[in-house]
């Protein structure tokens, strides 16, 4: 049963004034509007006074139960600080509204076990089948970092595709025109944890079509892989390995850790940056702004990521909202000294 506490939380107003209301004490001097939104809450969350309190439904005793299912392991949340600040983001909005956040594993539930919760939030990648699975036993589901999935669910993911087109306008502008791309590979997975398809991720279209549409088809330089550090160093590498007509004048990388394999290759090579290769890089993760030289990346707001998705959560469970959202997070550009600009075109 939910608690004097948490309406008041939801209902933005005191524990006292939840109490006095409820009680319908006529001494108690309130708006009609603030009375009404007392009641609503009060009702949505299945209150009942403790004299009148009977056994508690699994509906009741849930409703205020979020359950989080995630695709990514915890070493790669470990590895890429993108993930953990999402979780993060979530905790502190659920906690704000006294919604209990609870992660499910992949392979150890059993779909009908998710109508009990008041929302399903899903991070990652999952197979059409598995969102559509959640769905049918729970229509408040909000997804979280899927650009692909259907538009019948709530979604929340930042504004990659338009920033790598900011970054490529940028380096355009510093007249870089041999840019290659360093991104990574999204497999898709269903509910059991099982691998199924790979998807191509937003970024790595957005370079392509932008390289095509400002007429450099011909440098068009694409290397995909695992998002880790060493994936970055090998796949510069090949770059360097590859390039017949020159080296290419700037990188882009669609992740911070894997940047560090990209400095790590360059380096080795006694490849200058940014003299030679400038690189430009996404996440912003703490030590993008010590590396040496300080990393150029688009700062992502992890955190608002993860609360706009409880806040998605919120609506559907209290307001009964059935009208499916998308949410797309703004980043920020951050140009710091691993970009330099090209007195002339290589």
């Amino acid at each position: 049963m939910a608690s004097i506490r948490e309406i008041a939380k939801l209902a933005g107003v005191s524990p006292a004034t939840v109490s006095r209301v409820l009680n319908a004490d006529e001494t108690m001097s309130v708006a009609a509007s603030t009375r009404a939104r007392i009641i609503k809450v009060a009702n949505q969350l299945n209150y009942h006074k403790i004299e009148n309190l009977g056994p508690k439904s699994p509906k009741q005793s849930s409703k205020l139960s979020i359950a989080l299912i995630k695709m990514h392991s915890s070493q790669r949340e470990n590895d890429d600080p993108y993930f953990r600040q999402i979780q993060e983001g979530m905790e502190v909005e659920a906690n704000a509204w006294n919604f209990r956040l609870e992660t499910l594993k992949l392979g150890e539930f059993k779909l009908n076990q998710l109508a009990q919760y008041g929302a399903i939030i899903v991070v990652g990648a999952f197979t059409a089948d598995a969102l559509a699975e959640i769905f049918e036993v729970n229509h408040n589901l909000i997804v979280v970092d899927n650009y692909f999935a259907s538009s019948r669910y709530d979604l929340v993911h930042p504004d990659f595709a338009k920033r790598t087109e900011q970054v490529l306008d940028y380096l355009y502008a510093q007249n870089h025109r041999k840019i290659a791309f360093i991104g990574g590979e999204i497999g898709t997975i269903d509910l059991t944890g099982c691998k199924k398809n790979k998807i191509v991720d937003v970024r790595t279209t957005a370079y392509e079509n932008w390289m095509k549409i400002h007429g450099l088809s011909d440098n068009i330089r694409i290397k995909t892989g695992n998002w880790t550090m060493a994936f970055g160093l090998t796949a510069t590498d090949e770059l360097i390995d590859e390039a017949a007509e020159g080296l290419p004048t700037a990188i882009i990388s669609a992740s911070d850790p894997m940047s560090v394999g990209i400095y790590r290759a360059l380096q080795l090579k006694k490849i200058a940056i940014p003299e030679t290769i400038s690189i430009f890089s996404f996440d912003d993760i703490e030590v993008a702004g010590y590396m040496s030289p300080p990393l150029s990346t688009v700062h992502i707001d992890s955190l608002e990521i993860g609360r706009v998705a409880i806040r998605l959560a919120k609506e559907r469970i209290l307001d009964n909202r059935t009208s499916a959202l998308r949410v797309e997070v703004a980043s920020e550009i951050i140009v710091r000294e691993s970009v330099m600009s090209l007195n002339f075109e290589k």
